[in-house]
């Protein structure tokens, strides 16, 4: 049985508290993956601001010891969404060297870092256990069984609202999809894949009690 658990974590160093300490800023973590070779992770990011705060907290970061790499745009005002790599972050790493799925991942108003994940199994128990053995100090808020796949989709729905915003789906586009896949840091066949799959289920979903043109029937 899937489940989604949301988890309180409160890392050792990182900076997403430096952010949101110094600044009323909202920081999501969008997705990390583990940097090979290193004690890091690259992170997708999207950063929640006052217009007037923006260049300020995007040059703190840069100034940041852990983090290098920081690639960043504003998409509108007030909002940002970037990557960046880490040299070190044991929560981060601990996640992406689990068995779980991120669905989010925000900062709160006391400096921890509120992740709810997806997972099956014993995945949780190990992202706990990994956690805990790198000296992060997390708990579990809350846990709830999930009865369809829909809670599957939340990745889908944050790199389609990137691609629209990003004119992605403009013609002409303003933005080519090798260019979306690195801003992401995966690859062009995992970001057309995962395209493809969410403008399927929207079209689904828009089109579902409706006849269907090819055979009449009603689609469920």
């Amino acid at each position: 049985m899937m489940k989604e658990a949301t988890l309180l974590v409160k890392p050792p160093h990182t900076w997403i508290k430096k952010i949101v300490d110094k600044y009323p800023a909202t920081v999501k973590l969008l997705d990390c993956r583990v940097v090979e070779g290193t004690g890091g992770v690259h992170e997708l990011f999207e950063i929640s601001a006052p217009p007037e705060h923006i260049q300020s907290l995007l040059k703190d970061m840069r100034k940041d010891p852990y983090v290098y790499q920081v690639d960043a745009i504003e998409t509108k005002k007030g909002l940002v969404i970037g990557s960046l790599k880490t040299h070190k972050c044991t929560a981060c790493r601990s996640f992406a060297t689990s068995e779980c799925f991120l669905v989010s991942a925000k900062s709160t108003s006391d400096g921890l870092v509120e992740w709810k994940v997806l997972s099956s199994g014993n995945g949780l128990k190990k992202l706990l256990d990994n956690l805990e053995s790198g000296g992060v100090d997390a708990k579990i808020h809350s846990i709830v069984e999930l009865k369809d796949e829909s809670a599957l989709t939340k990745r889908q729905e944050e790199i389609l609202q990137i691609a629209l915003e990003k004119g992605y789906f403009d013609y002409p586009k303003k933005i080519h999809i090798a260019e979306f896949a690195k801003l992401l840091g995966i690859s062009k066949p995992t970001l057309s894949e995962i395209l493809r799959r969410g403008q399927k289920k929207i079209l689904a979903e828009h089109f579902s009690g409706r006849l269907s043109i090819v055979n009449g029937k009603a689609r469920i």
